[in-house]
């Protein structure tokens, strides 16, 4: 079984990454780019046996293995640096986006996502205590208000989508409790056709919000190092 949330290779260079802001109908004046509060490291990519890409699921296992001759495995990973801005502007959300694609090979024989990580990750909401006032506009008492459905809720931190697709991507929501800051590792398990050259693009996105200005959408200006990936 592969740990997808464990490094499998030394430590990647990381780049600081410049964010440029997305141009808005209506903005007055250019707005400067954005520096210091993102950093990626270069994906690593490593071969994995079909039981290896299976993850210990002995019935995908099975079927991995029975197609041996016909795919390829391959374990990408990559993490991402969120920081906190001096000026106390916050990420609201985030994007990572990787594009699979073999160049000039027809649609059944495009590489795919056979497994992303994370998934999900979320927070559960707690019922919250609140202040409250007397009809009499008197006296403040706090009251607690909840209800059985507020145990089970859970805010969404962490979304990973497009398994068994070209084109997965992971989304990062801030949360009331949890601001949109520090580590996050992903990592991604490729099929691709035996012999067919392979290729990933990475796109990263985010959305800043600024006190007097309100939420800015901002888009990365990659390096060579990490637009593209090279699978063979």
């Amino acid at each position: 079984m592969i740990p997808l949330d464990e490094p499998t290779e030394a430590a990647a260079p990381t780049y600081d990454i410049d964010l440029m802001p997305t141009l808005l109908l209506g903005t007055p004046t250019p707005r400067p780019p954005l520096t210091g509060r993102i950093s990626l490291g270069t994906p690593v990519v490593r071969p994995l046996t079909a039981a290896q890409a299976a993850e210990g699921d002995g019935d995908w296992q099975d079927f991995l293995e029975s197609q041996a001759g016909q795919y390829d495995y391959f374990l990408l990973s990559l993490v991402c640096s969120f920081r906190p801005a001096p000026d106390g502007a916050p990420f609201v959300d985030a994007g990572i986006g990787i594009r699979l694609e073999a160049p000039d090979e027809p649609t059944d024989r495009q590489p795919i996502a056979w497994s992303i990580s994370p998934k999900k990750r979320a927070l559960p909401v707690t019922p919250s205590t609140q202040m409250k006032l007397t009809a009499k506009l008197m006296l403040v008492e706090a009251g607690l208000e909840y209800t059985p459905e507020q145990s089970s809720r859970e805010e969404l931190f962490v979304v990973g989508m497009g398994e068994r697709d070209s084109d997965p991507e992971w989304r990062f929501s801030a949360t009331a409790r949890t601001p949109l800051v520090g580590d996050e590792s992903l990592t991604l398990i490729v099929r691709v056709p035996v012999g067919v050259p392979a290729l990933a693009h990475i796109t990263l996105a985010a959305t800043v919000k600024q006190r007097h200005l309100g939420l800015i959408p901002y888009r990365a200006e990659l390096p060579p190092a990490l637009r593209t990936i090279d699978f063979r």
